[in-house]
C-alpha cells in the first residue's frame, strides 16, 4: 500500500508540474517523476532499467551486423528476466518476493522495442522519446504493456482536455476502490472470515471459496492498478490501452484471454503465437507455447507451468469443439450455448488458480481433486 500511495503522490505532483511547464519540457517531467519514484522504493530497479534501456537502444542503432546485435540484445534481456525470476523463486518461493519493482513489465517492453526495431518499424526513434517511453510513470508498477508506436502517437497529440482529465480522476478513484475496499477489505478480510465459519468436513465449499477468493482478489488488484495507470495517463493527456474488459463475462476461455490482461495476451500473440504458428504450422503448439510464456512471465516455477499449460490445453479443446460443434448451432441454441459457456469459463478460471494459490504442487492437485469430487 505504501508503494501505491507514493506512486499516487508523485503522480499528483508531477501532473501539476507537467501542465505548468512548456510542452517541450513535459517529457522530462515524466522522466524525473519516475526517477524519484524508483529512488524512493527500488534503486536496483532503477539501475537495471537504466542500463538495460541504454544497452538496448544503442545496440540496435548499430548499422552493421543487425542480426548479431539484435540476438545479443535479446539474449541479454532474456538473461536478466530469467536470472531475477529464478532468484525470486529460490529465495522466497513467491511472485515478486525479491523481484525488482516492475521488472516483468519493463523488460517485456524492451523486448517489444528490440523486436520491432529489428523489423525496421522503430529505427528512427529518438533517445528522448525512447527514455520517456521506458520511464513512463503510469505503467511502471503493473502495466499495461504499452507499445512504443501507439504511445508515441498519443504523446505527440496530447493537449489539455478537461473532459479527459475528469475521466482520468474517475478511473483513478475506481481503481483505488477496487484495490482497497473491494479487494483488501471485502474479498481478503470479510470473505476470509466467512470461509473460516465453515466446519472442517465442509472441505468442498471451503476450497471452492478459497479459489474464488484468490481469483477475485487477483482480478481486483490487477484491474485496480490498471485503472489507476489508465487514469493517471489521462491526467497527462495521453490515452493508453485498456488492460481488462469484464473478463468474467467471457463466453469461452479464448474470449477470456481477450479480456484479461489484454496487453500481455497481445504481446504473447504477436511475439510467441505468430512466430511459432508460422514456423511449425501447428496452431495448437503455438497456443500452448504462448500460454506457457504467459505463465512463466508471472513466475519461473512448476506451478505456473501447470497453470499456463492448463489454460493452453483449455483453449485448444475449446477451439476444437467450436470448430466441429459450436459454429453449427442455430441462433436460439447459440444463446443457450453462450450462457453455458460463461458458467464453464468462469469455473475453469477459478479452478485453474488452484495451481498457483498454493506453494506445493501436490497440495494444488489435492485441491483440484476435491473440487471435481474425486478426493
Amino acid at each position: 500500500m505504501l508503494v501505491l500511495l507514493t506512486y499516487l503522490l508523485i503522480g499528483a505532483i508531477s501532473v501539476g508540474v507537467y501542465w505548468a511547464v512548456k510542452e517541450e519540457v513535459q517529457p522530462y517531467v515524466l522522466i524525473v517523476a519516475s526517477l524519484v519514484f524508483f529512488s524512493l522504493h527500488d534503486l536496483i530497479s532503477l539501475l537495471i532499467l537504466s542500463i538495460a534501456s541504454l544497452i538496448t537502444f544503442y545496440l540496435l542503432r548499430l548499422g552493421s551486423k543487425r542480426s548479431f546485435y539484435f540476438s545479443l540484445c535479446f539474449i541479454i534481456l532474456s538473461f536478466l528476466f530469467v536470472i531475477f525470476k529464478v532468484d525470486a523463486t529460490i529465495e522466497e518461493g513467491s511472485f515478486n518476493a525479491s523481484l525488482p519493482l516492475g521488472m516483468s513489465f519493463y523488460l517485456f517492453r524492451l523486448l517489444h522495442y528490440a523486436i520491432e526495431s529489428y523489423k525496421g518499424h522503430l529505427r528512427k526513434t529518438e533517445l528522448k522519446t525512447f527514455i520517456t517511453y521506458m520511464f513512463y510513470l503510469p505503467v511502471l508498477i503493473i502495466g499495461p504493456l504499452i507499445r512504443l508506436g501507439d504511445w508515441s502517437k498519443e504523446i505527440k497529440r496530447r493537449r489539455w482536455n478537461p473532459e479527459l482529465f475528469s475521466n482520468g480522476m474517475e478511473r483513478i478513484m475506481f481503481g483505488f476502490i477496487k484495490i482497497t475496499f473491494l479487494g483488501n477489505f471485502l474479498v481478503n478480510a470479510k470473505l476470509s472470515t466467512f470461509i473460516r465459519s465453515f466446519e472442517d468436513e465442509q472441505s468442498w465449499i471451503v476450497n471452492y471459496l478459497e479459489c474464488f477468493q484468490y481469483t477475485a482478489n487477483s482480478y481486483l488488484q490487477f484491474a485496480g492498478y490498471s485503472d489507476i495507470a489508465v487514469g493517471l495517463s489521462m491526467l497527462f493527456g495521453i490515452r493508453i490501452m485498456e488492460n481488462f474488459r469484464f473478463p468474467f463475462l467471457a463466453t469461452d476461455i479464448n474470449d477470456f484471454w481477450k479480456r484479461w490482461h489484454i496487453s500481455l495476451s497481445n504481446w504473447c500473440r504477436d511475439y510467441i503465437f505468430m512466430p511459432v504458428a508460422s514456423f511449425s504450422r501447428l496452431t495448437w503448439l503455438a497456443i500452448i507455447a504462448s500460454m506457457l510464456v504467459l505463465g512463466l512471465w508471472h513466475e519461473l516455477s512448476l506451478r505456473y507451468i501447470l497453470w499456463g499449460s492448463f489454460h493452453g490445453v483449455g483453449i485448444v479443446i475449446w477451439n476444437l469443439q467450436d470448430k466441429y460443434f459450436g459454429r453449427k448451432l442455430s441462433s436460439k441454441a447459440m444463446s443457450i450455448y453462450s450462457v453455458i459457456g460463461r458458467i464453464i469459463t468462469i469455473h475453469f478460471v477459478i479452478f485453474s488458480f488452484a495451481f498457483v494459490k498454493e506453494e506445493s504442487v501436490s497440495e494444488s492437485f489435492r485441491i483440484l481433486l476435491i473440487l471435481v469430487g474425486l478426493d
